[in-house]
């Protein structure tokens, strides 16, 4: 079994079966971390989580996109401000996925509802969405800590950026996704690694492509830009491809 990973891949599904295409993921007998997202962005969530259900050993972690979009169709978005703001980061392409007033098919939602907020392999390999307090096990992480928060990030980028990677104390790894390299760094388009802490997101919501990456060897797919592929759509950027070739 080969182990591969990828993140917030924000409704892009073209861009998701690239990755799967380009990596040889086999649906039957590889296992396949999904550290959040699938939700939110591009237009079209509804058939990306089809194509995820059909790998026999995916492991889906929660996003924050996720939580909103299960508040959302469980009927528990209710505050005018929270659904707004939801709609404007790219929920209202979700909502039109699926088609307006209607609901989410039960086995989207279930993926959803039962996602993990973490994962720690066999092998002592830590998954989580957006990252963790070190001074304290995972487990007693709490959730906006884990799928919301950016301190985990800011704090190690820094140190990154000094000249000086933190190296985290127990684990062999640790794989996140959230923050998107290029919104960091705009030459950053591959998966950054930052001693055994390795970033996920290349920005496949905005103007990047979408990452996938085999645990194991390192090797890394990638999809083409996403906004390319949805070139009348303004995903999370707030300007399509071909708005973007006017200028």
């Amino acid at each position: 079994m080969k182990r591969f990973v990828t993140s917030d891949s924000h409704g892009g599904y073209k861009a998701l079966v690239q990755c799967l295409d380009r990596c040889g993921l086999d649906e039957e007998k590889d296992q396949l971390i999904f550290l959040g997202d699938v939700v939110d962005g591009w237009s079209e969530t509804k058939e990306s989580i089809d194509l995820l259900l059909k790998v026999k050993h995916l492991v889906y972690l929660l996003g924050n996109h996720d939580q909103w979009a299960m508040a959302y169709y469980s009927g528990q978005l209710t505050q005018e401000a929270e659904l707004k703001s939801w709609l404007r980061q790219g929920g209202e392409a979700t909502v039109a996925s699926y088609g307006e007033s209607k609901p989410m098919p039960p086995k989207h939602l279930a993926l959803l509802q039962q996602a993990k907020l973490y994962l720690i392999t066999e092998d002592n390999i830590l998954f989580v969405h957006a990252g963790f307090d070190t001074n304290k096990p995972v487990a007693e992480t709490d959730a906006y800590t884990l799928i919301w928060s950016r301190e985990f990030i800011e704090h190690h980028y820094n140190s990154y950026q000094k000249g000086h990677p933190l190296h985290i104390n127990g684990y062999k790894e640790v794989y996140i996704g959230h923050t998107p390299t290029i919104l960091l760094d705009n030459k950053q388009t591959v998966p950054l690694h930052m001693d055994n802490l390795i970033m996920l997101d290349t920005g496949a919501g905005y103007t990047g492509c979408l990452s996938i990456m085999d645990i194991d060897s390192k090797a890394v797919w990638q999809s083409d830009p996403v906004m390319t592929l949805y070139p009348s759509e303004k995903g999370r950027s707030g300007m399509s491809w071909n708005d973007r070739k006017l200028c």
